[in-house]
This record gives structure tokens, sequence and C-alpha cells, in this order.
């Protein structure tokens, strides 16, 4: 991405322009965003994490699978499944224009738009976190929460002191997560109208054809993601977590019964019916009542290319995240771990920022050597390696770490070749995790919008680009049969990821 941030130190006369009249609005809303769903996210994940991992009650289990379900929905889907959400909150502003006057109601409306967003942007958000701090929750073992109970805490006390504390590594990460995705959003913050850097890149880009200002604002949307993660760094400077010996048992659940019960019930169904129910339910009727406008043929077409990208980018994707995990670990080399920890960083850099990259490069490439690439299949590929390589990389490299690091080192002492170690020892070992790692991939791929959007060659269209399109021409209904086949399509792998990921009883 140094493309990118090299381009912030050019001249650029429309520069001013952008710098007078809409960077703070781009810089406030992306900010009011971020912190918005990360706060909601953190609260509903961690609550219903505690509940269905710690907490004994009526449709515990239930809960503890489908909770999950939203993160099958990408943002701009679900933004689009309330898309008359607003409206209804019209004639409530009305009133206070008629009573209080025009800049009352303008003000409101801004209050409103940036409530909804973020509200829909958390809903199918927040997994990330309730996944992280459920597993925390459930691996935290019964040593220490055994202790405080004996020591006469309460649950919450129990929570407060000493669970939420030792899973906050998990929440920090889920978050970061959450923060990411926020700021790659492009449908669900272009629907409601809210100014971010992402919604301004495109605008100056392809609204008015200004590549320049587009780059610096890319730049800035760069500098604003190196702050948070310098913040979140600062946060955890020299904090260390260690829960003693690791324990196989588990503490008994805190039994809820009665109000407290239906309590525990009702914050575990709101996000559920909110976040998952309503828009498949919606999004169902309206396929239902378009299904005879339905083009058989361009909508295999549109599923045939959303599949085959996804898939090749999951091959490809595994495939480099297991030769740099193995490289790293078998041949113990610090400097090759960090080239691989440099190689990793796509994933926190939006999708908009990483496709102008890419042409940035793409361009020098038909400059040096005539080949013209841009718009082409290769390069999107290209770019959601790019994207999510750490996405592979992640689990592949756990699993590494944790099933074949001892057999390496015999391996290596018995003078194998570090490629028969490969084929032979590490791969049968780490099935499990690349199978993982690629439906990760395929997962983020499928959803994937504003850098499809950008470098998708020319009348190639995805089920994404085709939801989108449909929506910007005004088309929510018609946009709901290749909105619902992304979901249905992601929704396979995540039950399953979800089974995977559960603490085994």
């Amino acid at each position: 991405m140094a493309q990118v941030l090299w381009h912030f130190t050019d001249s650029v006369d429309s520069w001013n322009h952008l710098k007078d009249t809409v960077l703070l609005r781009y810089l406030k809303g992306s900010f009011i965003l971020v912190l918005g769903t990360a706060s909601i996210s953190i609260l509903v994940g961690v609550s219903c994490a505690w509940l269905v991992s710690c907490c004994e009650f009526s449709g515990r289990r239930f809960f503890e699978w489908t909770l999950i379900l939203p993160l099958a929905i990408p943002t701009y889907i679900a933004a689009y499944a309330y898309f008359d959400l607003l409206d209804l909150l019209n004639p409530l502003l009305i009133w206070v224009r008629t009573n209080f006057g025009f800049d009352t109601m303008s003000q409101l409306n801004d209050v409103l738009v940036y409530t909804v967003t973020i509200l829909v942007l958390a809903s199918v958000l927040y997994p990330y976190i309730y996944l992280l701090a459920r597993s925390s929750f459930s691996n935290q073992g019964s040593q220490l929460i055994e202790a405080a109970h004996v020591l006469g805490h309460r649950p919450s006390s129990i929570f407060w002191r000493v669970a939420l504390p030792l899973a906050r590594p998990a929440i920090v990460a889920g978050t970061s997560l959450v923060i990411m995705e926020t700021l790659n959003d492009y449908g669900a913050v272009k629907h409601f109208g809210v100014p971010t850097f992402t919604t301004g890149i495109f605008r100056s880009w392809l609204g008015m054809d200004d590549i320049s200002g587009a780059l610096r604002l890319a730049a800035c949307l760069m500098l604003f993601i190196l702050l948070i993660l310098l913040i979140e760094k600062a946060l955890r400077q020299g904090a260390k977590f260690n829960t003693g010996k690791s324990s196989n048992q588990l503490f008994k659940r805190y039994p809820i019964t009665g109000f407290k019960s239906k309590l525990a019930i009702l914050t575990c169904l709101i996000p559920l019916v909110l976040a998952f129910i309503t828009p498949m339910i919606r999004l169902s009727l309206w396929a239902i009542s378009n299904i005879e406008k339905i083009n058989s043929a361009n909508l295999i077409k549109l599923v045939f290319n959303s599949l085959t990208l996804a898939a090749i980018s999951s091959m490809i994707a595994v495939s480099i995240a297991i030769l740099l995990v193995f490289v790293a670990r078998y041949f113990l080399s610090a400097s090759i771990n960090t080239s691989n920890r440099l190689a990793i960083l796509g994933y926190s850099v939006p999708g908009a920022v990483v496709a102008i990259g890419i042409l940035l490069f793409a361009g020098q490439i038909n400059q040096w050597t005539g080949w013209v690439i841009t718009g082409s299949i290769t390069v999107l590929i290209f770019a959601y390696l790019i994207r999510f390589l750490a996405v592979a990389w992640q689990p592949i490299d756990a699993g590494m770490e944790k099933n074949c690091e001892q057999f390496n080192n015999v391996s290596r002492s018995l003078g194998s070749s570090a490629i028969k170690s490969l084929l032979k020892l590490n791969l049968p070992l780490l099935k499990k995790s690349i199978f993982v790692a690629g439906l990760f991939v395929f997962i983020d791929t499928i959803k994937e919008l504003p850098l499809t959007l950008i470098l998708r060659p020319f009348n190639f269209e995805t089920l994404a680009t085709r939801t989108f399109d449909l929506t910007s021409q005004a088309q929510i209904y018609e946009s709901s049969i290749p909105a619902l086949c992304i979901v249905l399509v992601v929704l396979v792998p995540v039950i399953w990821l979800n089974r995977q990921m559960e603490y085994k009883k």
C-alpha cells in the first residue's frame, strides 16, 4: 500500500477543495461509525458469549449456534433488508420541523441516519466478537472461576473481575475485525447516505473522475487505520494474560431461572431476530414476489462467477499461506517471519484502497512492459490474495504451531528434506486447518463488494455486484434474489465453521 501512501505528498489542486469541503465530514462519519459499531458489537457479542458459555437457561444450546448466523449476511445486504426503516421515521421529522424548525429537523435526521447505520452494521458484525469471546470463556477452565466462587464472589463479580479480563485479548481481536469491516463497507453507508472515506473515494474517483483526490482520500484512510492499530497496540502493551495450568474441566454453569432466565433469552433473541430472522424473511418474501422476473441463465452465470472466483482465490491463498508459514517455522527464520507479517497486512486495508494500489501498480507494469492487465480476472484474483491472505494465514499458522512444530524438529534432526517434511508430515496434519482457512477466504471473497466493483472486468458481474447495481437503480425487491443467493451460499460454510469452533464438551 506504499503506492497509495506515496501519493499523499503529491501536489493536487483539487485537494484543497476536498480538504475545505468534505474531508472533515468523511473523518467525522468514519469515526462515528467505528466508535458506535464497535461499542454495540462489544456489548452484544460479549454479553451473549457469556450467557451461552457460562450460564444455563432454557434455549441456551439453540442460541449457542444460531447467534453466529448473522455472519452469513453481508453488511450491504442487511442495509438493503432495512431500506425503508428511515422512511418510517419521516412523520417524526415532519413534526420536529413543524414545531422546532428546519435546522433542528436536519440535526435529528443526521442522528437517526447514523443510529440506523450503526445498528445495521453492528447487527451483522457482532459475531466476530461473539465467536472469539465465546471460545475464550469456554476455554478458561474451572480453576480461577471456582477459586473466585470459593472466595465469595457472585457471578456478576466473577464476570467483571476474572472472566472478562482473561477474555480481553479475544475481545480486542474481534473488535479489530469489526473496525476493519466497518471501514471497508461501501454498500451500506452509500445506501444510508453516510459520508465516510470509502464513499468519498468512490465519489471522487468514479463520480468526479478525480483520481488524484481519490488517492489522497485513500492515503488519509490508511493513516486513520494506522492510528487505530497504534492505539490498539498501546492498549495491549505490557499486558500479560496467564491462566495458569490448562484445565480440561469446565466450571459448572450458573443456573438462571425466573425473570433472569427470560432476560437472558431476550438478550440472545433480539440480535438474532434483528440481524438474521427479519432480513431473511423480508428477502425471501421479496424473492417470492419477484420469482417470475428471474432470468435463470443470468442467475446461474452470476452464481458460477462468484463461486469460481471464490474457489480459485481460496486455493491460491491457502497454497501461498502454507508455503509462507512452513518456510518461516521450519527454518526458524526471524527475517522470513517478519516478511510474513508484512505480507498479511492487506486485511487491515479496506478493499477500495487495495484496489487503488493495485491499479497504480498495474499502470506501472503497463508503462514498463506494454502489457495491459487492468480489467482482468487475474488482477481481481491478485487483489483478493492481498486482501485475504491473512485470513488463510492465521488458522494455518495456528495449526502448524499446535500440531507440527515438534514433528518438524524431529524431521530436521533425522536429516529429512524440507519438501519431504511438508508433503509427508505437515500437510496430513494440517488437513482441518487448511479446510478452515479455505472456507474463510471463500466466505470473504463471496461477500466482498468495494474491491470487486473497482477491479472487475468489463461486463463481468458477481452476485455481490449485481445486488449492488440493482439497489443503485432503486430495484430493492429485485435485488433480493441475488442477495438471497449470497446468504445461502455463505450460510453452509458458516454453520460448519461454527461447529468446528465449538468447545468440545
